[in-house]
């Protein structure tokens, strides 16, 4: 499976106004883009740090859900747990000599990572675009 996004899943066409998200989006993209042309005998410590960058991003992003009261967060958490859970597994199996494994799921978190960022993110990205709209607007009254 290829790991490259596709022209239509780039992160700028994936941009969402808000700057740490598109920030760590753009640094998650790369790294997939990175894990491509990485040899079997580095795949798995290439996967291992991908999976370090997307845990501290997740966080990142439910610390900020938390900060706004984000309605769906629930949800939302249970998407990141889920998709770390499925690439620490792929880590381990690529750690056991499953390299082939691991760069598939590795290719499947690249299409859910793109899905999560329309319509996941997206969302959190209204609210939190809402939120910092509403404090400028107590600001200047």
């Amino acid at each position: 499976m290829c790991f490259n996004p596709s022209p239509e899943s780039s992160s700028e066409s994936l941009a969402l106004g808000i700057a740490f998200m598109d920030e760590s989006h753009r640094a998650l993209h790369d790294r997939i883009d990175h894990l491509s042309s990485v040899a079997d005998a580095e795949f798995a410590a290439a996967l291992e740090s991908l999976l370090k960058d997307v845990h501290d991003h997740f966080k990142e992003e439910e610390q900020a859900m938390e900060e706004i009261g984000f309605p769906g967060i629930s949800c939302h958490r249970d998407q990141h747990a889920q998709a770390l859970n499925a690439l620490q597994q792929a880590c381990l199996r690529a750690k056991e000599g499953a390299i082939a494994e691991g760069r598939e799921i590795g290719g499947l978190f690249s299409q859910w990572l793109h899905f999560h960022i329309a319509t996941m993110d997206r969302m959190l990205a209204l609210f939190l675009q809402h939120a910092e709209a509403s404090e400028a607007e107590c600001a200047t009254a």
